[in-house]
């Protein structure tokens, strides 16, 4: 009987030293118990919980209907983007619209001067509108010739204004307001020959806008 006792404990004692050693990669095994699977349950938004929504909505329209305008309220909405293919624009040109958004980021920029005249440039420009074309071109013109230096004879070259004035057709619109602004005695044109006196080649303004 003693024999076999000793034989169990040596077992006993093997299986502990064993379980005792860790593993040859230096490592203890881990073995991860996970939980047992749960039913989660979302519980549906109470009444009070939806009329309290509801009336943070209502709140908020409100709210923004009454609210002081924004800057960006009172300016016209951003352009498209466009490809220069699409509006055959070439490259480093800017469209009509984003001309526009051009001087308004220029006219943040600009000393307080300017900016008082552009006040003034507006009110001007809106009342040449209403107008008509005829007479907004006629403005554009004179206004152009206002802001340019002249030659030393006090002249300006009509192929220089037509630069500053790109958007007025030279035929169509520029040189017709040139003639309405000479039979104003507002401006004196010059041309090189009897055949192209229609046809001006410069300008001197006499009465500054």
């Amino acid at each position: 009987m003693n024999a076999s006792q000793d034989v169990d404990d040596e077992a006993a004692t093997t299986v502990m030293d064993r379980s005792a050693l860790p593993p040859q990669s230096g490592t203890r095994i881990s073995v991860a118990h996970s939980e047992p699977p749960r039913d989660t349950i979302v519980d549906r938004p109470s009444a009070w919980s939806r009329a309290r929504a509801f009336v943070d909505a209502v709140v908020l329209r409100v709210r923004e209907r009454f609210r002081k305008a924004r800057l960006s309220d009172r300016l016209p909405p951003l352009p498209p983007p466009r490809s220069a293919r699409a509006t055959r624009v070439s490259a480093g040109v800017a469209g009509h619209d984003e001309r526009g958004e051009l001087l308004l980021l220029e006219l943040m920029r600009v000393d307080a001067a300017y900016q008082d005249a552009a006040i003034y440039i507006v009110h001007y420009a809106r009342a040449l509108r209403k107008l008509g074309y005829d007479a907004y071109a006629e403005g554009l013109v004179h206004f152009a010739l206002s802001r340019m230096r002249t030659d030393a004879d006090g002249f300006v070259s009509v192929a220089r204004l037509r630069d500053r004035v790109p958007e007025l057709s030279y035929s169509g619109a520029l040189v017709p307001a040139l003639l309405r602004l000479q039979r104003s005695g507002i401006v004196t044109l010059t041309s090189t020959s009897e055949e192209t006196s229609r046809r001006p080649e410069r300008v001197q303004l006499r009465i500054p806008l």
